[in-house]
């Protein structure tokens, strides 16, 4: 019997949310968009945030500690 990964169940619950994520990294890839700051305290090394995974283009960058902050802070309040 073969385990299925916790990252294998999130990709298959949440097809959008990987489609944006996957849609992201190849627009950084082809310098279509340009990681930015941590809008938070101004890392260099950021992870985009998506507020709306329709739009995965629009993003927030985010430290990983930001980051983080911020997914805490959304199921929190549901």
């Amino acid at each position: 019997m073969s385990k299925v990964s916790s990252q294998t169940k999130w990709n298959s619950a949440h097809p959008k949310e990987l489609w944006a994520h996957s849609a992201l990294r190849s627009a950084l890839r082809k310098g279509l968009v340009v990681r930015g700051k941590c809008e938070v305290c101004g890392a260099e090394n950021t992870d985009g945030h998506h507020d709306d995974y329709d739009r995965p283009m629009v993003v927030r960058w985010l430290c990983r500690l930001h980051h983080r902050h911020v997914h805490m802070k959304d199921r929190k309040t549901g």
